[in-house]
């Protein structure tokens, strides 16, 4: 049972299974297993399912990586700082129990998890900032929102999204949307307006998963296909536009853009092998299909990212799976690692890879199998793009710990005016400053001694560091 403010240490061998699940047929020679932990005496679901989703989180001044993994009944708290020995750090009990799936992101050091499809749950937050010995409970509350299934934190607009959003007084909002001003009590700011037929009917009922990047929001809306929303304005929302009627379309799951964001794929979640697509939006107004790609037939994608030139995949039966994208128009395999031990021409429902987390510093991925745990992994050097150093130069905040001054290093030359923001331990903000100049100094004499967290927003790009003011 969780408990707040209780230092806990799960380190038990009995619980760490190292090994390679697949047979050597089942790994591309760009691949390789660093490490992997399971917990196969946990509930299962349908005699199978243990695990779901899973994300990542960094802590830049002990330069220790996490993976935040939901089972059916719990929420996992995983340093994979070594990947021969990963650690249970805390263990915190999901109000929800029997649950297919949980989704989590993190913003600054809090992490947002909400659960869906199983008994009546919450949104919960927990504050990161004293692992690897524990995390706090900050938050518990189904005021906002009993189920959801899925959430998606866009950084630079301190906003939380929750797809699919169910609430406690009964009813269903496809999208609902919260602020992080304050990150450990998140606070309705609105919803999407969804719209409407003639008779005022809704043209769909449900985002089952959306992406945002600079309050554009690309909706998965099922099989009503990929439907992009101009979000700026809450009370003046606008829709620019959607992409329906397109080859091999069939359960609209989940979508990321590239770096330009011009540029988007998205998948198709439905048993029988639907192709992940790739559109040209660089248009809005006029999407153009560049390309449809795959693993193998019958095989069933789940959630994608774009780093660099490459698309990282969860792939359900086929594992886990990396495209080359840099010829859009006829995208490669460019490795993959099947997680279980089931045979790869066979696709039985929804079973295999969960989860993929690929912005580890470290350039190392995990990723989740619902049944056989999680893995972390390792992508031969060739793969250029994937370790995110080569994409977003990470700056940091000099020196560390501080006095009365500090300064960002590493600022890319194109960029001419970030943005820091200071939060103490309790998550207030501090201090907000755009800096401008050569130095990119900023004068720190007023803030109390103690830790604090930078939120540093550049371009498009964020990073976030553990700091300490003496």
């Amino acid at each position: 049972m969780f408990r707040k403010g209780k230092l806990r240490f799960f380190v038990s061998f009995a619980l760490l299974c190292c090994g390679n699940i697949g047979s050597a047929q089942n790994i591309s020679d760009k691949i390789t297993l660093l490490g992997h932990w399971n917990k196969p005496e946990l509930p299962r679901l349908n005699g199978y399912q243990i695990w779901n989703d899973l994300t990542g989180y960094y802590d830049s001044l002990s330069k220790k990586e996490y993976i935040i993994a939901g089972s059916t009944d719990s929420i996992y708290f995983l340093d994979v700082s070594n990947p021969t020995q990963i650690r249970v750090c805390d263990v915190a009990d999901g109000k929800a129990k029997n649950v297919v799936n949980r989704d989590y992101e993190c913003y600054s050091h809090y992490a947002y998890c909400v659960s869906d499809n199983g008994n009546k749950g919450s949104l919960q937050v927990f504050d990161l900032q004293y692992l690897p010995d524990s995390v706090h409970k900050v938050y518990d509350s189904d005021s906002m929102s009993v189920n959801t299934h899925s959430i998606f934190i866009d950084a630079k607009s301190k906003r939380l999204y929750l797809a699919i959003n169910r609430l406690r007084l009964g009813g269903v909002v496809a999208l609902d949307i919260m602020s992080l001003e304050n990150p450990a009590y998140p606070l309705w700011m609105g919803r999407l307006e969804v719209p409407t037929y003639a008779d005022g009917g809704p043209l769909f009922k449900n985002v089952h998963e959306v992406y945002v990047r600079n309050d554009t929001a690309y909706c998965s809306v099922e099989y009503m296909g990929l439907w992009i929303f101009d979000l700026r304005d809450l009370k003046k929302q606008r829709l620019i536009n959607f992409i329906r009627d397109y080859p091999e379309n069939g359960y609209n799951h989940s979508s990321t853009l590239d770096a330009s964001g011009k540029n988007i794929l998205f998948t198709d979640e439905i048993p029988g092998g639907l192709a992940i697509k790739l559109y040209d939006i660089s248009d809005l107004g006029n999407p153009k299909l560049l390309s449809l790609f795959r693993s193998n037939p019958k095989a069933t994608a789940h959630n994608s990212y774009w780093i660099g030139n490459y698309a990282y995949v969860s792939y359900y039966h086929d594992g886990f799976y990396i495209f080359d994208l840099r010829d859009k128009s006829n995208p490669s395999v460019a490795g993959y690692y099947h997680t279980s031990a089931w045979p790869p021409s066979t696709y039985d429902g929804y079973k295999g890879c969960w989860g993929v987390y690929p912005y580890l510093p470290s350039g190392n991925i995990a990723v989740s199998d619902m049944g056989e745990g999680i893995f972390i992994l390792k992508v031969d050097s060739s793969i250029t793009g994937m370790n995110q150093k080569a994409e977003k130069p990470i700056i940091e905040l000099w020196p560390n710990p501080f006095a009365d001054k500090i300064k960002l290093n590493n600022i890319p030359k194109t960029i001419e005016t970030p943005e820091i923001k200071l939060y103490n331990s309790n998550g207030e903000l501090v201090l907000h400053k755009i800096l401008s100049g050569a130095t990119f100094e900023l004068e720190t004499g007023n803030l109390e001694k103690g830790m604090y967290f930078a939120l540093i927003q550049a371009g498009e790009m964020q990073w976030l560091q553990k700091i300490l003011k003496l």
